[in-house]
């Protein structure tokens, strides 16, 4: 894209970047120069294979011990530098919504029995009859997604480790609440059916400018709201069930649409969406939504899935069926963010040691992603001679994630730094002769396991 610009416009994209980097900057309130340059270094070195080795970056100019150290001591205004992501966000359309996916990824630490917390996390396992479990963290994500278009950023909003005492749908739904709070924009948040809960749907309905598009379980029991009281006895709480894996007691839809479009391939698939409106779940009758049911049909009129998709929209403000159906559809943008951040990021590579450390080295991770995101359009498009099926879009899309951080290193010598220049503070007097320290606190893995009833005599 760098190559379509005009000088003016490149001019203005470099004070934009840099403008940006100084605000991130600026809600560092201790140990802000090591934090900052460790970003850097993040961002631009492609050979790194643990943190430590991006001491040796030539945007580092601490010593490696001072990484460690600035982690450890990191402290930065949160609610600021939230406000900060938030400006340097596209603004949305008039009278359009900014899309978000919100998802769970984990973080594996087999090895690390000084790590406070741990607990049995879900990892794919490529052996077969093995149990996809690990020891290890879950991290939940709020991202910013592009509604059209094929762009693979997810912009992390927000990236909080999951305590064992609590959920995911739980730490989720507070990353919402907070995004509610901080931006008055219009929201749409996408999520997988882990969030399909009565209590996801409730929380979110609290918020006057989120709308929730959330996939369901094939298995799913919703309810039809009540019929009108007929004035005898207690007054019905739920109308009809209304059961996803038995088509007997579907109701007649409220809306019926059906079009046709093309796959990736070019292959024409015909798509029948289905609405039900006024929908609840059993222990949520307050807090209505509406159902969808997304079926796509081949050309010879088989369906293209086994299972149709099963959506719900809800919150106080909603989207219309086919609305929701392509803002969901762009969700799986998200896993591109979690695999590029183990694969490249060393989100997984860090071995930390402190359980707090872990934490701000997400929050480095995130920030480093965000250095490559506002600098895509000042790198040229990297392409390797395999990847020569990248080339074919046009010259102005922008650079990918892989390829902005290829070329971060030509490109931070022209934003500069606002770190300041370290001071030398001459030779440490190291540990007194003699000390040895006690070994570090070995703590158990926390197992979340059903309570098994106990037998009284």
């Amino acid at each position: 894209m760098l190559g379509s610009m005009t000088t003016q416009d490149i001019s203005q994209e470099l004070d934009r970047v840099v403008q940006f980097r100084a605000d991130v900057y600026g809600t560092f309130q201790r140990r802000a120069d090591v934090v900052f340059e460790l970003i850097d270094a993040l961002a631009s070195d492609t050979q790194a294979r643990s943190p430590v080795e991006l001491s040796l970056s030539p945007f580092f100019r601490y010593q490696y011990a001072s990484l460690y150290a600035g982690l450890s001591a990191w402290q930065y205004d949160a609610a600021a530098l939230g406000e900060v992501l938030l400006q340097a966000l596209p603004e949305p359309e008039p009278g359009g919504f900014r899309l978000w996916a919100l998802d769970e990824t984990p973080r594996r630490r087999q090895y690390a029995p000084t790590s406070e917390d741990c607990g049995y996390v879900h990892a794919p396992n490529p052996v077969g009859r093995n149990k996809p479990i690990t020891i290890g963290y879950n991290y939940s994500v709020l991202a910013h997604i592009d509604l059209k278009g094929s762009s693979t950023w997810a912009l992390p909003w927000a990236l909080d480790r999951t305590p064992t005492a609590w959920t995911g749908v739980e730490i989720g739904l507070e990353q919402v609440i907070r995004l509610a709070g901080s931006d008055d924009h219009w929201h749409a948040v996408t999520s997988d059916s882990r969030y399909g809960t009565p209590l996801y749907v409730a929380g979110l309905h609290q918020c006057p400018n989120v709308t929730g598009v959330t996939r369901l379980r094939s298995r799913r029991n919703v309810y039809h709201r009540p019929p009108p009281y007929s004035g005898m006895g207690r007054p019905r709480i739920h109308g009809d069930v209304f059961k996803l894996h038995k088509p007997e007691t579907w109701s007649e839809p409220d809306e019926r649409h059906e079009h046709s479009e093309q796959d990736g391939k070019g292959r024409m698939l015909r798509v029948v969406t289905k609405v039900w409106r006024e929908m609840h779940f059993q222990k949520a009758p307050r807090f209505p939504f509406t159902l969808v049911k997304v079926t796509t049909y081949k050309a010879d009129g088989k369906p293209r899935f086994k299972h149709p998709l099963w959506l719900i929209i809800h919150g106080q403000r909603l989207l219309p069926a086919q609305e929701a159906r392509s803002a969901y559809l762009r969700r799986p943008t998200i896993e591109h963010f979690n695999r590029f951040i183990k694969q490249n990021l060393l989100f997984e590579a860090s071995q930390m040691g402190s359980t707090a450390q872990e934490e701000r080295w997400s929050k480095v991770v995130g920030l480093a992603y965000w250095n490559l995101y506002t600098g895509r359009n000042l790198v040229e498009r990297s392409v390797r001679p395999w990847e020569r099926y990248k080339s074919v879009p046009p010259a102005r899309q922008p650079a990918s994630p892989s390829q902005a951080r290829r070329g971060m290193t030509r490109l931070l010598p022209k934003l500069g730094t606002p770190a300041r220049v370290p001071q030398p503070r001459g030779k440490s007097p190291g540990r007194a002769k003699g000390y040895r320290p006690p070994p570090r606190k070995r703590y158990k893995v926390v197992h979340k396991g059903k309570k098994r009833s106990t037998k009284t005599a």
